[in-house]
């Protein structure tokens, strides 16, 4: 780096300490050529969040740490932020997630955390079973209750929820909940482009706030090719050249893929 001509990359410090949590290569680097000064970016956090931050640092570009650093890096990472979850902690750490929680049951509190939070900040149930049954006994006590509610009240996503209800549904039977909650539960046996998703798909159309909006227009129409392409699947499939079978079905995938995605992000609405 010394005999580089280069401007050097700003180095990170922490502000409240003035601690180097990341480039302190680069700052004896600027030393050694005869620099006196150096470009420095300042992090905002607390020692721990510092530290995290100096760790996730080193694994993207800084020098390997050795695997017992890691280890040690990850105990403590556990021990300031224990809802982090092993997904996260391992690509901080660059430990494998089975070795993270390894590391994680070898501590005191390392399985007294009821949820942890996910790289997408989320925060998921450590018992899923339970915050089912908490959801079940919700809808039990509120049967118009939304799938928001159901959702916030058992700290499960609303996906989760419409299964949990789903699943009420086919165990006690239609008569215990009530017909607006229903009407968004599939029938049993439903298939696509069949009665019931044409008729709500002829409801979507009629409605003004759908049908006077160019992106409520699209989803109708995009509706109306699904149902078509489900009724004549067999014709379609018949017709694809044996050659393109294989791409053809990928490529349906992503598209299932996609409308699956689409469906979840109604829900949660």
């Amino acid at each position: 780096m010394a005999e580089l001509d280069d401007k050097l990359q700003p180095i990170v410090v922490h502000q409240q300490s003035m601690r180097v949590i990341d480039g302190m290569h680069r700052l004896r680097a600027g030393a050694a050529r005869g620099d006196t000064t150096i470009r420095a970016l300042y992090f905002s956090g607390s020692e721990s969040e510092a530290f995290l931050f100096a760790v996730h640092s080193n694994t993207k570009h800084g020098l390997p740490l050795t695997r017992e650093d890691r280890r040690a890096a990850a105990a403590r990472i556990i021990s300031s932020f224990p809802t982090m979850s092993d997904r996260v902690l391992s690509r901080i750490t660059g430990l494998a997630q089975q070795t993270v929680a390894k590391i994680r049951h070898q501590l005191p509190t390392g399985r007294s955390e009821e949820s942890r939070i996910g790289a997408d900040g989320r925060a998921r149930p450590m018992n899923p079973k339970e915050n089912r049954r908490i959801a079940e006994e919700y809808l039990k006590e509120n049967p118009h209750a939304s799938l928001r509610e159901i959702a916030r009240a058992a700290n499960i996503s609303p996906s989760t929820a419409q299964d949990v209800r789903r699943r009420a549904t086919r165990q006690l039977g239609s008569a215990e909940l009530p017909p607006s909650r229903l009407s968004t539960v599939p029938q049993q046996g439903a298939r696509p482009g069949g009665p019931e998703q044409l008729r709500h798909l002829e409801l979507l159309a009629r409605d003004p706030s759908v049908r006077h909006t160019d992106a409520g227009r699209m989803l109708v129409q995009w509706l109306r090719l699904t149902a078509a392409i489900s009724k004549n699947r067999r014709v379609i499939v018949n017709s694809v050249p044996e050659h393109c079978a294989e791409m053809a079905a990928q490529a349906m995938r992503m598209c299932m893929a996609n409308l699956e995605e689409f469906a979840r992000n109604l829900e949660q609405r």
